[in-house]
């Protein structure tokens, strides 16, 4: 019998560093909280021990965003995933993001985690994928590797669900700089219908102006990389700060999703900015798509940071 009682995401590891907290759940090793001297940086909706809403800070494997009505094929097999996201008909983030994961390490400024994603119905490919958070001078930093523990060739795709704080005000208030020269067009259930250059559309977040009424559930890739080898994006709360969201060269594409869909109080409260190995439906498009041989390893890092 349990003697003791869980929150509904799962027991909660806090980390610290100066003025920097961040809280993350074993339920899905997920990224529930960070701030900056009691700043949000991260929306933590209603906190660490509650459900997450939209897949508010979550590991997103084996792939990330949709596979199109959850079926797909690899080396002349198709395979049929859970549909789980059903007004939609699509297996959507993976299959991590759910399961409760092992602690293998917690400091004061630093949690790692773990857990064995085992073979089952529509995804025949065991992995050992290890996640892990830090703090330290230059803001929150997190490795998610992915190591292939079957006996054939995995396909592999990755990516995280933060999403940025707007104290002060709503989405429609933020200046977002996302330097991309394509974003992925879809229809109306989100499944991709081709890629479109952002120059002169309302996808192009380069100008300097705010968000205003522009809505978006979409994929942006061919990103610009800065002198420093990684792909950077920078979201002007209407408070006036800036958080700082960059990611390593396996970071290919950005997910923007600006939350009209997210149920009440939430829509357009908080803006989804998800760094991602591949795009939507990559293990049908097989773009940008990682291939794991038996026992090789795959990491993907990420950072946030309030400038």
């Amino acid at each position: 019998m349990i003697s003791h009682r869980l929150p509904p995401a799962g027991r909660p590891l806090e980390i610290v560093h100066d003025e920097q907290r961040a809280v993350v759940t074993c339920s899905g090793a997920t990224l529930r909280s960070y701030d900056v001297g009691g700043r949000p940086v991260v929306e933590a909706f209603h906190g660490p021990d509650s459900v997450g809403v939209g897949c508010q800070g979550e590991v997103l494997a084996p792939w990330p965003n949709r596979v199109v009505d959850g079926r797909w094929t690899w080396h002349g097999s198709s395979f049929q995933l859970w549909i789980t996201e059903p007004e939609r008909g699509h297996a959507l983030h993976g299959l991590v993001r759910t399961l409760t994961w092992n602690v293998v390490e917690h400091r004061e400024n630093h949690v790692e985690m773990d857990v064995l994603l085992l073979a089952q119905p529509g995804w025949p490919f065991p992995l050992h994928v290890v996640v892990s958070y830090a703090l330290d001078p230059t803001g929150l930093t997190s490795v998610l590797t992915a190591t292939n523990v079957g006996r054939q060739p995995c396909p592999y795709g990755a990516g995280m669900h933060p999403y940025l704080a707007m104290p002060r005000g709503t989405v429609d208030d933020a200046v977002l700089h996302l330097p991309a020269a394509t974003w992925l067009a879809t229809d109306g259930r989100l499944a991709p219908t081709g890629r479109r250059s952002t120059a002169g559309t309302s996808f192009d977040f380069t100008d300097g102006t705010p968000i205003g009424q522009r809505r978006a559930d979409t994929a942006f890739t061919d990103l610009r990389t800065e002198e420093n080898g990684r792909v950077e994006a920078r979201v002007s709360a209407p408070d006036g700060h800036t958080a700082v969201l960059w990611g390593d060269a396996s970071v290919r594409w950005w997910q923007l999703f600006t939350g009209d869909a997210l149920p009440e109080p939430w829509p357009r409260a908080a803006l989804a900015l998800e760094p991602m190995t591949c795009g939507p439906n990559a293990l049908n498009s097989q773009e940008d798509l990682i291939v794991l041989e038996p026992g090789a390893a795959h990491s993907m890092t990420w950072g946030l940071f309030l400038a």
